[in-house]
């Protein structure tokens, strides 16, 4: 059937909806509570000056849909594709930001506190978001100085006991793994740290106070001058958060702000009326969607596909049509009601209005970067003679020493800012020997595969680190692959020795040169020029990224060759060790005691495994 056959039998039910191009790629995904009604209003005349409409209806050729049973699963859905597919024209948002959030496993006997990035069903209390895993990382350490819980993660069920390590010496723990604290005891640590943590602060000190005034009646001037110091860590670093609602409530604030053809959500985190945390998510080419669709797309990324912790209320400064079904979804996934919120008076006002104002001064500041960002690709593409501009580079790296264990990066570049969940890392599988020739052979086939009934994007830019050698050989791949390199830009980034140049006498450092196909000279770039400072930085983090894989790769080769050669110790029990002391450092450094405590570990593997690092 043709597009217009199509329109006139679609269903009126919830489900998702795919426009295709000429070329028969996907180009918007969207979700509809009426599919019929929602998709037919792409191709009304009266609609068709809407901006988005306006840039889209041009290269729609085809369409297609998935009928849902509700509303709520077409959200799921459609998330679930433009993650998979992105789609030219849905709002292109930053990757899912994964926040740190502090776990404390109430569910254990003697609960630990830890930071981690993934909210799981487990049982245990989860505080945040932390945007600055910086700021995180130093209320953890304070946190573990002045309020010891245990730091090691052994089952401990307040049976077996077992030699405290060097933290109970240091008095950063009671050593419950020891029997040092009884449960109770342990649990009024507990309870400290959960007020800390949901921000309750004075009825903390309070209850310090009190804490310390009976342990002085009772001339135990140790433990009271413990507790004053937790009274001063309290006062002094952790309760300087800003209390921006009388109003204990969780809530996240979505403020959107714009400029020319920018845009950018200013996100406010408050968590039991403090403000804990901010983030603001830039929006580049935002002219072509209209605020509906950014919120849309943001409330989808947060909440569907990003794993974040939903509050009780959400907060737009968007009068946000899809209201009703975010509160349905949220309030399902949360198993309490959540209400999404467009305030227009009080203290909810207020937020957003907070909101807004950081928002504007972000957006300037992002304004700005983006402004220069656009520069250094136009100089780049000047100077190099590119076909493009190179908003999105991929760059290639080879790592090995001796031809063992060879690995291979590759890096992603877009709008002069990596993108490293967009990183890839090979171990090269068919090649023997140190031969970066054939890796990077192996490497461009693996990445560049043609596939059947599929479209692959591709970069404006592929970066090789070498010179016409591995020019040659990435050309000749390509073509092999079916890229068209008369709309790809490819190009070698090698190093050249200051003799060639004849400046042997002058003491100058060797310099870098670019190489193209079909160009028989080098391009020489002055040494603090933007666009050599832009090739350096791709190379140099594929470089990082690759020389960090083959460490690995070669860590592991170790770890498991050491391990196999001690006697009895089979698999199993290799895994047993890694998993219970995390590295081969440390099982090298225990002694038998501490090997022996290891379920699955007898008293004969651990002075096997203890004399054999000692011979």
């Amino acid at each position: 059937m043709n597009i217009e056959e199509k329109l006139k039998s679609l269903p009126g039910q919830p489900g998702i909806y795919r426009f295709y191009s000429r070329k028969g790629k996907i180009i918007y995904i969207g979700k509809a509570k009426n599919l019929k009604n929602r998709v037919r209003s792409y191709f009304l005349e009266s609609n068709r000056w809407e901006w988005r409409i306006r840039f889209l209806r041009p290269q729609i050729d085809d369409v297609d849909w998935i009928v849902t049973h509700t509303e709520a699963e077409a959200l799921i859905l459609e998330d679930r594709l433009i993650k998979t597919h992105h789609p030219r024209y849905n709002v292109q948002l930053k990757d899912d930001k994964s926040y740190p959030y502090f776990k404390l496993s109430v569910q254990e006997l003697f609960p630990r506190l830890t930071l981690v990035r993934e909210i799981k069903k487990d049982g245990s209390l989860y505080f945040g978001p932390y945007v600055s895993a910086g700021k995180a990382r130093a209320a953890s350490r304070i946190i573990k100085k002045h309020f010891p819980l245990r730091q090691s993660s052994m089952n401990l069920d307040g049976n077996k006991k077992y030699r405290p390590c060097l933290n109970y010496q240091m008095k950063r723990c009671f050593a419950p793994c020891a029997g040092k604290i009884s449960p109770e005891d342990y649990d009024r640590i507990v309870q400290h740290v959960l007020q800390l943590l949901k921000g309750n602060y004075d009825e903390l000190i309070a209850t310090l106070k009190e804490e310390m005034r009976i342990k002085s009646e009772a001339l135990e001037f140790e433990d009271a001058g413990r507790i004053r110091d937790q009274i001063d860590a309290v006062k002094s670093t952790l309760q300087k958060q800003q209390v921006v609602s009388k109003q204990k409530v969780d809530r996240d604030v979505f403020a959107l702000v714009r400029s020319g053809g920018f845009a950018g959500i200013q996100v406010l985190f408050v968590r039991n009326g403090i403000l804990l945390s901010d983030d603001f998510v830039f929006i580049s080419q935002a002219e072509m969607y209209d605020d509906q669709e950014i919120m849309r797309s943001m409330l989808s990324k947060f909440y569907v596909s990003g794993g974040k912790e939903i509050p009780k209320e959400i907060i737009l400064s968007v009068n946000y049509g899809d209201a009703t079904m975010l509160e349905e979804y949220c309030s399902s996934t949360r198993k309490s009601n959540v209400k999404v919120i467009f305030p227009r008076k009080g203290e909810k006002k207020a937020l957003v209005e907070m909101a807004l104002k950081n928002g504007r001064q972000n957006l300037e500041l992002e304004m700005k970067a983006s402004e220069a960002d656009k520069i250094i690709l136009d100089e780049v593409q000047q100077k190099l003679k590119l076909k493009n501009r190179p908003h999105r580079v991929e760059c290639f790296d080879i790592s090995n020493i001796a031809g063992t264990n060879t690995a291979a990066s590759m890096v992603v570049w877009e709008g002069n800012k990596a993108q490293k969940s967009q990183y890839r890392k090979y171990k090269i599988k068919t090649v023997e020997g140190a031969n970066d020739y054939a890796a990077m052979e192996e490497v461009l086939t693996r990445r560049y595969r043609k596939k059947e009934d599929a479209i692959m994007e591709l970069p404006d830019l592929i970066l090789i680190d070498g010179g016409k050698g591995q020019l040659s050989i990435a050309e000749r791949i390509l073509n092999e692959q079916g890229v068209d390199l008369e709309s790809v830009d490819l190009i070698g980034l090698a190093k050249g020795r200051s003799e060639k140049r004849g400046q042997v006498d002058k003491g100058e450092d060797d310099y870098e040169y670019v190489v193209k196909p079909k160009r028989k000279n080098e391009i020489n770039l002055k040494q603090n020029s933007s666009t050599l400072h832009f090739l350096q930085n791709i190379r140099d983090e594929a470089h990082r990224f690759a020389i960090s894989y083959y460490r690995s790769l070669h860590g592991k080769k170790t770890t498991k060759s050491e391990l196999q050669d001690i006697p009895g110790i089979g698999p199993g029990k290799r895994k047993i060790l890694l998993k219970a002391f995390s590295s081969l450092k440390n099982i090298r450094a225990a002694d038998v005691e501490a090997l022996k405590s290891v379920k699955g570990i007898s008293t004969r593997d651990a002075e096997a495994i203890f004399q054999f690092f000692r011979s």
